[in-house]
C-alpha cells in the first residue's frame, strides 16, 4: 500500500461533481434533471444570505446513527489515473486539501472507521486488476474501489466480482450527490454494478475560446449564444471559417497560421454525438444493446456535417490522438499563442493554462439546433464499484454514502469557489458556462461497457480515414460489438 500525498496543483480535473441527469432514448432528446439543493437543507439555511455551496453543509443526509468499532475502510485507487488528492495526510493550508482532509475527518468520526487508500499505480485496469485477484483469493482486501472508466469493467461485471449498489444498506442513489444517469443508463436488468458520486471528479469534455479573436473579430458572443440556446455547430463553424488565414503567405495552411478549431481526431471526438441530443445504442424489450441509432437520418446529418467542419476547407488544425499524451496531445502551445479560436479538449488541460497570458473562457459543447433542449457530454469518469464477498455490506453503503455527501458538502464547493473560479479560469461566466455543463453529463452503455470495439469510436475512426460511409461502417462493424455486448449482458443475467 502506498500512502502518498497527492499535490493539489493537479486538482483541476475535480471541477463537476454534483447531480447528474437522468438520459432519454438515444432517438429523442436527451432528458436531464437536476436536484436543488433548496429540496435538501432546511428552513433556517434558506435566507437570502446564505449561499448555495453555504447551504450543502446544512443538508440532512439521512445516514442515520453507525458505529463501526474502528474498523479499517479499505479504498482502491489509482493517484496516477486520478490524478486529484483523494486523501492527504494533513492540513496544509491549501483549501483544497485541507478540505480533502475534512472530508477523511468527518467522515471517520463519524462513524468511527479508518479509512485506508491502497494505491495501485497505473493509467489502465490495475485497479481492475487488484479487485480481481482480491475476489478470488476471498481476502476481502478492498471494500470500495475507483476502476478505470471502461477498462476491465466487463470483466469484474460479467464474472461476478462486484456487488450489486441496489442491495448495500445505507445508499441513497436519488439524493444530488450520486449521478442519475449512470442508474438510467447503465443498470443490467435492475442490478447496478459501477456507479458515479461526488467522491468522483469528472473532467468534462468542453469548448474554449479565445475571447481575444472574439473581439478582434467582432463575432458573436459565446457566452450569450449558450444562454439563448443558439450555440450550436453550425454556428461553430460559421465562426470558425471566420478567422482562419493563411499567416506567414506560404500557401499552406500548418502550425504557423491561424484556425478557427482545433481538435484531435480521437475519443475525445465521440462527444460530437452526445452533444447533439443522442446515443450510440439502444435498448430493445429484452434490455439488449444495439447500435440502430447509426442508422438513422439525424446521426448521418451529425457525420456529414463535422466531416464538413474537419475536412472541408481551412478552418480546422488537428492531431491524430496520442494515446501516450492522453488529453493533452501536445497541441495546447498554438491555442495559448493565440493562433485557435476554438478548442475542443476536456478540463485536464486547466492546468496547462495557468501561465497563459492569453484572456479565454469555456464553453459546453454546441447543440445539433437550437431546438434541442440542452447542452449534453458524455462523462469521462473513474467508476465507483463494491467488490463482491465484502465482509460489511452495511459498512460499505454507508461510507460510500458518506463520502459522497462530505465530498458534496465540502469539496465541490472548495473546488468550485477557489481551483475554478480563481486559479485557471478568468471571468464568473466561465463558471456559469460550468454549471451548465456538469448538469448535461451523461453516460454511454456501450462506452463503459463495451471495451473499445469499434462502433465506439465510429466518428474519430471515419474522420480519420475522410469517410462518411456510415452505412458500410455499421455493416462491417456493428453486428460483432452487439453479439459482444449481448454475450456480456446474458453473463450477468446468469449471476445469481
Amino acid at each position: 500500500m502506498k500512502n502518498k500525498r497527492i499535490i493539489s496543483a493537479v486538482l483541476l480535473c475535480a471541477l463537476i461533481c454534483a447531480a447528474f441527469a437522468a438520459c432519454g432514448d438515444s432517438s429523442k432528446p436527451i432528458e436531464t434533471a437536476s436536484a436543488s439543493t433548496a429540496d435538501i437543507v432546511s428552513d433556517e439555511t434558506t435566507s437570502a444570505e446564505t449561499g448555495e455551496f453555504d447551504n450543502r453543509k446544512y443538508v440532512d443526509d439521512g445516514i442515520g446513527e453507525y458505529d463501526f468499532g474502528g474498523e479499517e475502510f479499505n479504498i482502491v485507487l489509482s493517484t496516477e489515473q486520478m490524478e486529484e488528492p483523494y486523501y492527504v495526510e494533513g492540513e496544509t493550508g491549501d483549501t483544497i486539501d485541507d478540505a480533502v482532509y475534512a472530508r477523511t475527518v468527518a467522515v471517520e468520526e463519524r462513524f468511527n472507521v479508518k479509512l485506508v487508500h491502497h494505491d495501485t499505480g497505473g493509467n489502465w485496469n490495475e485497479v481492475a486488476e487488484a479487485v480481481k485477484k482480491s475476489v478470488l483469493a476471498g481476502d476481502g482486501a478492498y471494500d470500495l474501489a475507483a476502476a478505470h472508466t471502461f477498462i476491465g469493467l466487463t470483466g469484474l461485471v460479467g464474472s461476478g466480482y462486484l456487488c450489486d449498489w441496489n442491495t448495500l444498506p445505507g445508499v441513497d442513489m436519488s439524493r444530488p450527490w450520486w449521478n442519475s444517469s449512470v442508474r438510467d443508463e447503465l443498470a443490467i436488468d435492475d442490478r447496478l454494478y459501477v456507479a458515479s458520486s461526488d467522491y468522483i471528479y469528472q473532467r468534462p469534455i468542453v469548448i474554449y475560446f479565445n475571447k481575444e479573436m472574439i473581439s478582434d473579430f467582432s463575432l458573436e458572443n459565446p457566452y450569450e449564444l449558450v444562454k439563448n440556446g443558439s450555440w450550436t455547430w453550425d454556428k461553430l463553424k460559421d465562426m470558425a471559417c471566420s478567422v482562419s488565414a493563411d499567416l506567414d503567405g506560404d500557401g499552406e495552411y500548418t502550425e504557423n497560421d491561424r484556425y478557427g478549431y482545433l481538435h484531435t481526431l480521437g475519443w475525445q471526438t465521440i462527444s460530437v454525438i452526445h452533444s447533439q441530443g443522442m446515443f450510440m445504442t439502444e435498448r430493445d424489450s429484452d434490455g439488449y444493446v444495439n447500435f440502430n441509432s447509426y442508422n438513422t437520418d439525424k446521426m448521418a446529418a451529425i457525420f456529414q456535417n463535422y466531416y464538413d467542419l474537419v475536412w472541408n476547407g481551412n478552418q480546422t488544425y488537428y492531431l491524430v490522438y496520442d494515446p501516450a499524451q492522453g488529453a493533452k496531445n501536445g497541441y495546447t502551445p498554438m491555442f495559448g499563442a493565440g493562433q485557435v479560436l476554438f478548442l475542443h479538449s476536456n478540463t485536464e488541460l486547466l492546468s496547462d493554462f495557468r501561465d497563459v497570458t492569453l484572456d479565454f473562457g469555456m464553453l459546453p459543447l454546441p447543440k445539433y439546433d437550437e431546438a434541442q433542449d440542452g447542452y449534453y457530454s458524455m462523462a469521462d469518469t473513474q467508476m465507483l464499484c463494491v467488490p463482491s464477498g465484502v465482509a460489511n455490506p452495511e459498512m460499505c453503503g454507508v461510507i460510500a454514502e458518506a463520502l459522497a455527501v462530505e465530498s458534496y458538502r465540502t469539496v465541490v464547493p472548495a473546488v468550485y469557489e477557489v481551483t475554478f473560479a480563481n486559479k485557471y479560469l478568468r471571468d464568473e461566466e466561465s463558471y456559469d458556462m460550468f454549471t451548465i455543463m456538469r448538469e448535461g453529463l451523461v453516460y454511454e452503455f456501450s462506452w463503459t461497457f463495451g471495451e473499445g470495439n469499434n462502433m465506439i469510436y465510429a466518428l474519430p475512426n471515419m474522420m480519420q480515414k475522410k469517410s462518411v460511409d456510415l452505412t458500410s461502417y455499421y455493416a462491417k462493424n456493428a453486428p460483432g460489438a452487439e453479439k459482444t455486448i449481448a454475450k456480456f449482458i446474458d453473463n450477468v443475467l446468469a449471476l445469481e
